[in-house]
């Protein structure tokens, strides 16, 4: 009997863990850790708010050992996040878990934070003062260490917070000094300074940010000896949304029209912007270095200054831009501030238009010239009528050509729909008798009467 119970003992003695002075409490901060000294005191706590701190236990040693208590002991105190006891931590395993202190009755107060083989003090204090929170609207949430945010103001505007006192103890509080610091940060209105709050009351107060300068900003909100921090950004005041205006007598070729650019409302500081023509060819494959802006170009800059209503193009406010001579669509857009306005103007194909026409005589010929355009890019049949210094027409008569070829060959290797025509005739006999002549022109929407030239 008395070896088998000695061999039991042996045996318990040899499974039970040596964990006492394997494990060693830390305070965590972020990605730090540092080991916890024997007092650990967590501050002033506003009556009623809560705060809380991360620690961490780990088996410095180098077998398992048990983890079988862990617990803190104090009015207010509580732990929460610790792992399921008993647990096993493996040599060098860590596990997390965080106190949290909250009381409403002001004092000091303390507890025992206890693991195997150490015990920790945890002091707090409730400090008999108002608690500050902020609204959110809908609720409110603690004023603390955490930074009081504006987040982004333009120059000119204002972003405003409310702050909210209240009296979570059991006696009357007055209300302390209340100021704002810092560039762009001040008390909005009247403030309840000295007020007094009985116990559950509550006072507001506004803080707003208006910036004067674009950039970070950073400020403090004062409540008696308490500071908390404020921050924001201020921005450059948002350009005014861009209006296109356009005036064309009519949607042709060899049109001029003008561009001006409306702003959506009078300008809160300066900057510049672009009109760009975009053109999109009823002919595939055409193009038409003729239709641009009377500055050059097929993108023209117009600036704004504080005040403006319409953007300027220099000194004028509009700028002027030319159709071209070649059907198709027009997209004009206009930018300014990450905002963009667009008008399309169709130019329909047209009938040939003739800009000059002349003749001269030559050694038994006449070379006649007609300058024109064709936005249709297909010209073809051409017409040649003579007449006498009576008005009579000289015979042949009405010479029609086909010059479909040769306009399809010249247009294939051009820009744009202006042509130079160039026709010699032969004579025979007196061709002073020769002193005008009409040239008509046909493409596919018709054809053009030429004027009668005298030469």
């Amino acid at each position: 009997m008395k070896g088998g119970i000695g061999r039991a003992l042996l045996l318990a003695i040899a499974v039970m863990p040596a964990a006492w002075g394997q494990f060693q409490l830390y305070l965590v901060s972020g990605s730090l850790e540092q080991p916890l000294a024997p007092v650990y005191d967590l501050g002033p706590i506003e009556p009623g708010l809560s705060a809380s701190v991360q620690f961490r236990i780990r088996n410095i040693g180098n077998t398992p050992a048990v983890l079988d208590l862990l617990s803190v002991g104090g009015s207010g105190f509580t732990l929460t996040g610790g792992p399921a006891l008993p647990a096993t931590l493996a040599p060098q395993q860590s596990v997390n878990f965080i106190v949290v202190f909250q009381s409403a009755g002001t004092g000091s107060y303390s507890a025992s934070l206890d693991s195997v083989g150490m015990s920790v003090l945890l002091t707090a204090t409730v400090p008999v003062e108002l608690t500050c929170l902020l609204s959110t609207g809908t609720a409110t949430q603690p004023l603390g260490a955490a930074t009081v945010d504006f987040g982004m103001a333009q120059q000119g505007s204002a972003v405003t917070r409310h702050v909210v006192l209240l009296n979570q103890t059991n006696v009357p509080l007055v209300v302390p000094a209340l100021a704002a610091t810092g560039a762009g940060f001040t008390l909005s209105g009247s403030t309840p300074t000295g007020i007094l709050l009985q116990p559950v009351q509550s006072a507001g107060f506004d803080v707003q940010f208006s910036p004067a300068t674009a950039g970070p900003a950073s400020g403090s909100l004062l409540v008696g000896s308490r500071s908390y921090l404020l921050s924001g950004a201020g921005t450059l005041p948002s350009l005014p949304a861009p209006g296109l205006s356009v005036s064309l007598p009519q949607a042709l070729s060899a049109q001029q029209g003008t561009v001006t650019v409306n702003l959506s409302q009078a300008a809160a500081t300066s900057g510049s912007g672009t009109v760009t023509l975009a053109f999109q060819p009823a002919v595939a494959g055409a193009t038409d270095p003729a239709i641009q802006f009377a500055t050059g170009g097929q993108t023209t800059n117009f600036t704004v200054s504080a005040g403006d209503t319409q953007g300027q193009f220099g000194t004028q406010a509009s700028v002027a831009f030319q159709t071209g001579s070649t059907a198709g669509s027009l997209v004009i857009t206009a930018q300014l501030g990450g905002r963009t306005d667009q008008q399309t103007i169709v130019i329909l194909p047209a009938a040939v238009g003739v800009a000059a026409a002349q003749a001269a005589r030559g050694a038994g010929t006449i070379e006649v010239d007609v300058a024109g355009f064709d936005n249709t890019r297909t010209a073809g049949t051409v017409t040649f009528t003579f007449f006498d210094s009576n008005g009579n027409t000289i015979a042949p008569g009405a010479i029609r050509t086909d010059s479909a070829a040769a306009f399809a060959g010249y247009f294939q290797n051009s820009t744009g729909g202006t042509f130079l025509l160039k026709a010699v005739f032969p004579i025979t006999g007196d061709a002073t008798q020769i002193t005008a002549f009409e040239a008509d022109l046909s493409n596919v929407t018709g054809t053009t009467k030429g004027a009668k030239t005298i030469f």
